[in-house]
């Protein structure tokens, strides 16, 4: 009588063979499986990466409840110009103000730009001629190092400003 293996009835030398495969499987699938736990536990990473940095602090913009302090004040196109009300702009916390309009901020975004920060303010304002009449608008305002603030509603529209002496 040949020596059988308990599996299946086979004999020994095919039963170790048939052994040394269902070994080989069964390193195949913990390998299989280790790949998808690491899988599983780098997604989870990347999620909880994605969700922390995506926190508004570490974005290119910030929003501000107001204009920033460095561009308060008197603003008019030459230092000649500060005495005249209809071409000067007044920059405040909560206000912008012209010679032909009045302009309450609502929020101002800050970009990251290459010479420094630009401002793109939200405001809702009223003409001097009709005060009751309201309009949406935005305002791009660029300071720069030299005390100049150009100003306008698109980045191809801007006007340079000097700041007027405060009296």
């Amino acid at each position: 009588m040949r020596a059988q293996c308990g599996f299946r009835g086979l004999p020994r030398k095919q039963c170790r063979y048939h052994f040394a495969q269902l070994r080989s499987q069964l390193r195949i699938a913990e390998t299989i499986g280790a790949y998808n736990a690491e899988d599983k536990a780098m997604r989870t990473i990347i999620a909880l990466a994605c969700v922390l940095l995506s926190n508004p602090s570490l974005a290119d913009t910030v929003r501000h409840p107001g204009v920033p302090e460095r561009v308060w004040g008197m603003w008019a196109p030459s230092a000649d110009l500060c005495r005249d009300d209809k071409s000067t702009v007044t920059v405040s916390a909560k206000s912008y103000v012209t010679g032909q309009e009045n302009c309450d901020v609502r929020w101002v975004v800050e970009t990251a730009g290459r010479s420094g920060p630009i401002y793109s303010a939200r405001m809702r304002c009223s003409s001097l001629a009709a005060p009751k009449q309201t309009t949406e608008s935005n305002r791009i305002i660029v300071p720069n190092e030299s005390g100049q603030l150009s100003v306008g509603p698109e980045l191809k529209e801007l006007k340079t400003y000097h700041r007027c002496p405060s009296e």
